[in-house]
């Protein structure tokens, strides 16, 4: 059972997607934390801003608890990055000595393709929660692009914004049929009892991701997903300036949107299906009630900040800055444009 791509707003208005390639090299696509936090310079957790490359987030939280030896519990971070990638990010350690004894340049490492560097080393009284971070800032290359293009239509593209779908990342090869197979019998006698919370909350978050994607996908089929339709949540966007709508992570709670929107919801709700057709999108939504997980808004309309375009003819390339919320991908901004193939994915199959 494979997830079905959403359906992007290229697709959707029959845009030609300038094929190109991403990740040939981790320095082809930099991400930055941006944390604009005041640290009070004293208390029990350690915070450490680190440059990785080709690390994901989690080995480095291992990493670090190893290094301090504490649980990894007690390593915060803002959020995930990429792995096959050069990244900076802020984590944070409890370190209840609150003494300068560790001597942070042994946390640097470089084996083959991996480094870790820290950059900087602060102290703070609470720990580094999910999602702390304000934005993140990307500084990616696309290679084999050969094709012409007018940046000044590219820039007019990138500015309007996109659908804030989940990326593919989030669903993996199997995540989907796993979460719904979870949803489906984790009420079965012993069938689940030995799973861990976290891999319940991964089941659910992914669930999540799916229904909200397929619920945006049909905002974009009616070229509604970002206009604020009577009876629609609506919230501001990122830069604070207009009202876009909201979509629904689903779970238990009052469904609070009315009139057309409300139409236009049950109608994608009784339409869609899952992958294997054995469940409607409502039938999914009522699990994930039971399964007790609460409500949530997301915004269906993203708008990158900051962009910058740079093509370079000769070694046909195409340079790309800009800045996007936390929880906003990246990838799916690049998709609506692009026709992409992640070289970091065929290396490693």
């Amino acid at each position: 059972m494979t997830v079905r791509d959403p359906l992007s707003l290229s697709q959707a208005q029959g845009i030609f997607r300038y094929p190109a390639h991403i990740k040939a090299h981790p320095e082809d696509w930099r991400v930055t934390e941006d944390l604009n936090r005041r640290f009070e310079d004293t208390g029990e957790h350690i915070y450490l801003y680190i440059r990785k490359r080709c690390l994901d987030t989690i080995l480095v939280v291992s990493r670090l608890a190893k290094a301090f030896d504490v649980p990894a519990m007690d390593v915060g971070y803002a959020g995930l990055k990429d792995k096959h990638a050069v990244t900076e990010q802020w984590f944070s350690v409890r370190d209840p000595s609150k003494g300068p004894g560790f001597d942070v340049s042994r946390l640097n490492q470089t084996e083959g393709d991996q480094e870790i560097k820290v950059l900087h080393c602060r102290r703070d009284r609470k720990k580094l929660r999910r999602g702390e971070h304000q934005a993140n800032r990307f500084s990616i290359v696309l290679r084999d692009f050969g094709a012409e293009i007018d940046q000044a239509k590219l820039q007019y593209r990138l500015e309007s914004g996109f659908p804030n779908y989940f990326g593919p990342q989030r669903f993996g090869r199997h995540n989907l049929d796993d979460a719904l197979n979870w949803l489906r019998h984790r009420r079965d006698q012993g069938r689940y009892r030995r799973l861990s919370q976290r891999q319940k909350g991964w089941h659910l978050s992914v669930l999540r991701s799916w229904v909200f994607n397929e619920l945006l996908a049909g905002r974009v089929r009616d070229e509604t997903w970002r206009i604020c339709l009577d009876g629609d949540d609506v919230g501001l966007s990122q830069t604070g300036q207009t009202d876009i709508p909201y979509g629904p992570l689903w779970g238990r709670g009052t469904n609070t949107l009315s009139g057309p929107a409300l139409k236009r919801q049950e109608h994608w709700m009784a339409e869609v299906r899952t992958p294997d057709e054995e469940q409607s999108l409502s039938e999914v939504c009522a699990g994930l009630e039971y399964a007790g997980v609460d409500r949530a808004l997301r915004p269906m309309a993203v708008t990158p900040q900051n962009i910058a375009i740079a093509h370079d003819r000769q070694k046909a390339t195409l340079s790309l800055d800009f800045s996007l919320p936390v929880g906003a991908y990246a990838t799916v901004l690049l998709s609506q444009w692009f026709d992409l193939r992640d070289l970091s994915l065929a290396s490693a199959s």
